[in-house]
């Protein structure tokens, strides 16, 4: 398997993973604002391709 080389595609990665994490209870410190950092991140760099 290879990995993602698209900043944007990272974002999305790593806000379905604390998203998932959240949802199953693990606490995490600040997973709510790395959550929507992430998200923000994948619709920035989406639109920017990049």
């Amino acid at each position: 398997m290879k990995m993602p080389s698209a900043l944007s595609t990272w974002c999305m990665i790593l806000f379905f993973l604390f998203a998932g994490l959240a949802s199953f209870g693990v606490a995490i410190p600040m997973a709510g604002v790395l959550t929507g950092i992430f998200a923000l991140g994948a619709a920035v760099f989406l639109f920017l391709g990049r």
